[in-house]
């Protein structure tokens, strides 16, 4: 596969990623309006997230001016939004409310866990030789101690391992010894194998599934580490502490606290989430875990089942600041409700936990704000990023709904057409569809080598239509897959791209093939009108959305610092870098923004009539 058929798309987690370019200038690269974009923004938005390049003809120079292009009118139109009260809608701020609560949480996962991990010199040094042996060991398990105990014993006085474990249930996933090295087990069980030799049998080692006993087999050494497997030893060391930290934290912070929901409230609900779940079983999917699930397009349907006084009454019972059923959906519109079974009861016990996880989670925040954690910079700046790019898209939906097409402007194209309507170019393309980013990272790791794109739609989508058709699409047109067309339309052949967001979770494709769009001469006017109007309220919503961004840029003003830009290095390497958050969460590091900059031409035309 030559390099320019594919391109691909690095996913790296970071925890704490506003410290990832430490020595990133505040310089600002442009203004616009009372916002500014400074060359640390410009880099993490423009690396972060992908960009359909050619890499043979690449322009540095050429894709940064069109990606500061697009983040500026961004900017503007969410100053057009702030101005309209788009950020004053219900929806708008329970997005913001999500997001911020997630960066509560981890501003105090950082000050309570991260701040606090000191990585010993003894602890690496013992890493280091660990990590130099590789052990080939087979284990005896029970949940029974006094079962296990005499496993051990009976192999003390002689009674052979082997033996003992062919008459085991666990023999059957254990047809060779497993070769394991430093931080590729749980530390207990390491612990316990590095302390005994070849032949010999560990003795009885107790975690939270059961216990084990393991014997070993053989030890592979190794004279030296490269610098990479140096690096690796820090990393589990740092995790494992990073672990320990997080527990103590968590049993100290949520000892002796109780809070209920509401019984009568949580019947509701689990009653309203009954009846959907009767009524969709045919349509629900299923993720790569086998588990069923309601997704945020789902949970708005659930609301309307309830009242407004309804949806008013308390169902969380804090002693302060109680919560309403209106907010827990938020926080459910939100998160995908995953569950095993159609069983009543496995339903009503996976609701449950949502809740009480809900419950922990608003304790986290409520004690972030309590220490004023909304307020530190990298919090603040990070959701003010966000908020504009949610600000913009907002102002793009309403853009889109109010475009209208008269029958007598259809008509007219009708007539200058000659009857014959240019249909809209055409695409195929293979898709993995799923809710879990984890699997997009999978997924493109089996591609990078070698993978068979359809052979993965197969195994990970979650759509089971896409499966059985091995991920392929079959032709479409731009308008008919929204952000998925979008990005088909200004692929190559042969060329994998995501993940793009959609209402449904992730979806990677890859462009199998396009075809020019037919002219076809229609018979009558009635026949072609709702093609024609679609046809030409496209048109209309990008021009005059290209207008309307060229004119708050007028109005507002915009000022670009070209030698800030110039001296801002990007690659032409595709990256979708994901943020895992301290107690739990994820998402995109920074907003997908796809290019929008032929607005800059009206732009500069309207400044050259003014000074005309």
């Amino acid at each position: 596969m030559r390099s320019n058929q594919i391109l691909k798309c690095l996913l790296i987690f970071l925890l704490g990623i506003s410290n990832f370019y430490s020595q990133s200038s505040k310089e600002i690269v442009a203004k616009a309006g009372s916002i500014t974009i400074t060359k640390d923004e410009f880099r993490k938005r423009y690396e972060f997230i992908p960009h359909i390049t050619d890499k043979e003809s690449f322009d540095s120079i050429s894709f940064k001016k069109n990606f500061l292009y697009t983040l500026i009118a961004e900017k503007l139109l969410a100053q057009a939004a702030n101005k309209e009260g788009v950020d004053k809608s219900q929806n708008f701020h329970a997005t913001m409310e999500n997001l911020s609560n997630i960066y509560l949480r981890d501003a105090l996962y950082k000050k309570e866990v991260l701040d606090k991990i000191v990585i010993p010199d003894s602890a690496v040094a013992i890493g280091r030789v660990r990590m130099m042996r590789s052990v080939r060991t087979k284990f005896i398990f029970s949940q029974d101690e006094k079962e296990i105990e005499k496993f051990y014993t009976d192999i003390g006085f002689g009674a052979s391992f082997d033996s003992i474990l062919t008459t085991r249930p666990e023999r059957k996933e254990q047809k060779d010894a497993a070769e394991v090295t430093f931080g590729t087990m749980n530390e207990k069980m390491e612990d316990a194998i590095y302390k005994v030799g070849v032949g010999q049998v560990t003795p009885p080692i107790e975690l939270n599934e059961g216990w084990y006993i393991c014997k070993i087999y053989s030890v592979t050494s190794k004279m030296d580490l490269s610098e990479s497997e140096k690096s690796k030893v820090e990393k589990v060391i740092k995790s494992r502490i990073e672990d320990k930290i997080y527990q103590e934290f968590y049993v100290k912070f949520f000892k002796g606290i109780v809070v209920n929901a509401d019984r009568s409230m949580f019947e509701k609900l689990f009653q309203v989430f009954m009846n959907f779940i009767n009524e969709n079983k045919k349509n629900l999917l299923k993720n790569k875990g086998g588990k069923y699930r309601i997704g945020e397009s789902d949970i708005p349907k659930l609301k309307k089942s309830f009242s407004e006084k309804e949806q008013n009454e308390i169902i969380i019972k804090f002693p302060k600041e109680p919560v309403p059923l209106s907010k827990l959906f938020d926080y459910l519109s939100f998160q995908d409700f995953e569950f095993l079974t159609f069983d009543s009861t496995q339903v009503k016990s996976r609701l449950n936990s949502y809740i009480s996880f809900y419950i922990k989670t608003e304790l986290l925040v409520r004690e972030a704000k309590k220490r004023g954690y909304d307020k530190l910079p990298e919090v603040v700046s990070e959701l003010k990023m966000w908020k504009d790019y949610y600000l913009s898209h907002e102002m793009m939906k309403k853009f889109f709904k109010d475009q209208t097409v008269s029958d007598d402007d259809a008509y007219n194209f009708f007539v200058k057409a000659n009857r014959v309507i240019q249909q809209p170019d055409e695409f195929n393309i293979l898709e993995i569809l799923t809710n879990d980013l984890n699997t997009i990272e999978l997924a493109l790791n089996e591609l990078d080598h070698g993978a068979d794109f359809k052979e993965l739609a197969k195994k990970y989508t979650i759509h089971d239509s896409l499966k059985s058709r091995g991920g392929e699409s079959g032709f479409f047109k731009e308008s008919e897959k929204g952000e998925i067309g979008k990005a088909a339309a200004r692929m190559k052949i042969g060329e994998v791209f995501g993940p793009i967001k959609i209402p449904e979770g992730y979806s990677l494709i890859k462009l199998l093939d396009k075809r020019e769009g037919k002219k076809e001469k229609i018979a009558t006017f009635d026949e072609a009108k709702e093609d024609i109007k679609n046809i030409l309220r496209t048109e209309k919503m990008y021009k005059n959305l290209d207008n309307t961004t060229a004119k708050l840029a007028s109005e507002y003003g915009v000022e670009i610092n070209d030698a800030a830009l110039n001296s801002i290095k990007v690659s032409s390497t595709n990256m979708i870098v994901l943020r895992r958050f301290g107690f739990g969460g994820q998402l995109l590091a920074v907003p997908y923004t796809p290019n929008f900059s032929n607005w800059f031409k009206r732009f500069e035309l309207l400044k050259k009539k003014n000074l005309l």
